[in-house]
This record gives structure tokens, C-alpha cells and sequence, in this order.
């Protein structure tokens, strides 16, 4: 018996190639969910694609830059065309930036964290609320 049923659900997962984002990818579609990977990288989200799918899960790949606002909408509305819905959203992608003393942090290495993990969820669910 699984533990949640995700039957005729639709998931998005951003980070959807690596780490907690292809974990999380594999065990919505382990337990019924069709899932759409979203990565900025194709190679690294094509993985966790043909990992459900060699599973008998149901995956399609978009690849998209979160904090680019159309390939946003883009990756919203090949879900509704591909499954007519969205279910779950999993807004997981997310960067850690460089560790180093605050002194000597590079701004711009700050905006790009900023852009990433912040506007990146912003503009995730401004899209995908509704």
C-alpha cells in the first residue's frame, strides 16, 4: 500500500534534475502522479524523466530558467496542455550561491541568490495559482 495516492494528479517540480527535486520527481510518480520536470539543465532533467519512466511512471521534461518569467508561463501552459491541470506544485529550485565571507560576497553573486530563490518562487506561483 502506498503512502499518499497521487492517482490522476499533476505535479510540477522545479529543480526536478538533481537532489531533492529528482527525489521528489521520482516518489510523486512512484505513488501515481504524472510529473513535469523543470530544469534549466536538459541533461540533469532527462534523467529524472527516463528514471520514471523506466519505472512505468508518466514524466515529460521542460526546461526553464525560474527566474525568466515567460519560460515560466511556458512551462504552466505545457502542463495544461499535456494534462489539462496542475495539482502539486513542487517549487524547489533553488541555489545556495557562493560560501564566503560577507565582505568580500560579490553583489551581483547576491542578486543572481535573490533572482533564483526568491523571485524564482514568486514567479512560480504567480503562475501556477491560478
Amino acid at each position: 500500500m502506498q503512502a499518499f495516492d497521487f492517482t490522476e494528479k499533476v505535479a510540477i517540480v522545479t529543480g526536478g534534475g538533481g537532489g531533492i527535486g529528482r527525489a521528489a520527481s521520482i516518489t510523486l510518480s512512484e505513488n501515481g502522479a504524472k510529473v513535469v520536470v523543470v530544469d534549466l539543465s536538459e541533461e540533469a532533467g532527462m534523467l529524472t524523466v527516463n528514471e520514471i519512466k523506466e519505472k512505468g511512471g508518466e514524466a515529460k521534461f521542460v526546461k526553464a530558467d525560474v527566474t525568466n518569467e515567460d519560460d515560466i508561463k511556458n512551462y504552466v501552459q505545457k502542463t495544461i496542455d499535456s494534462y489539462g491541470k496542475i495539482d502539486i506544485f513542487l517549487n524547489n529550485a533553488g541555489w545556495e550561491g557562493k560560501i564566503m565571507p560577507l565582505i568580500n560576497y560579490p553583489t551581483e553573486v547576491f542578486d543572481q541568490l535573490m533572482s533564483i530563490n526568491v523571485r524564482g518562487v514568486f514567479l512560480g506561483l504567480k503562475h501556477v495559482l491560478p
